[in-house]
């Protein structure tokens, strides 16, 4: 297999904006609104460092985590390509740095290079698939349940790891944490109180702390 076909769609995507020397870098601060919903669409990001969260709101203002982004994952190519407004927020939970491209200019490569369009039409294929899990999820999963997969999937992401210890320490809230369960805080509350009784997590101000991860991971399918 060559280095080319083992590349993912965002990686493909980045080379080819790279190649193309098209966007400015542009920066955001933790918890800076780097999208917000509603937004007409001017130009779309690649990541280059830092981790984001796309959020939507409901009726009530209730937030819900839709996803996280990395590098070299884009965000806003939707709205750019059609001209819509921004269908959620995205909001950072480091430091983020990016690539800014405009609308225009991303729109020009998505139509000049064939494997641009691809790389593109795999990435909205691979959030659909997403969003289709998770509503798979929230029928079929306890809170519990959904609390402890979003745990084991949030802790290689943007857990710091203490190397004395093992544990790994979220910079997470628990609104943010209900807003990824798609469970009301006081759900959240509940099942977290639960794991400190059995030293699974800990919990401080926007912090949560995974002691046994082994444990959570038993939880998802319990």
């Amino acid at each position: 297999m060559s280095d080319a076909s083992a590349l993912t769609k965002a990686e493909v995507l980045e080379g080819l904006v790279s190649k193309e020397g098209v966007g400015s870098t542009v920066q955001f601060r933790a918890g800076q609104t780097i999208i917000q919903e509603g937004d007409l669409s001017n130009q779309v990001l690649m990541l280059r460092a830092g981790t984001a969260k796309v959020v939507t709101r409901t009726a009530d203002g209730t937030e819900i985590v839709l996803g996280l982004r990395e590098r070299p994952e884009i965000i806003g190519e939707q709205a750019a390509l059609n001209g819509t407004p921004r269908s959620a927020s995205v909001i950072a939970l480091t430091d983020v740095t990016a690539l800014a491209i405009s609308a225009e200019d991303f729109r020009a490569l998505v139509g000049s290079q064939p494997a641009a369009a691809t790389a593109v039409l795999g990435i909205v294929t691979q959030r659909l698939r997403e969003a289709d899990q998770g509503r798979l999820e929230l029928a079929t999963h306890t809170v519990a349940q959904r609390v402890a997969a979003r745990l084991v999937a949030l802790a290689p992401q943007i857990g710091v790891v203490d190397e004395a210890t093992g544990s790994v320490r979220l910079p997470l809230s628990q609104q943010d944490l209900a807003g990824w369960a798609g469970a009301s805080r006081e759900a959240i509350v509940r099942t977290l109180r639960l794991l400190r009784d059995e030293g699974v997590v800990t919990t401080e101000r926007r912090q949560i702390i995974i002691h046994d991860l082994d444990a959570l991971r038993a939880k998802v399918s319990e």
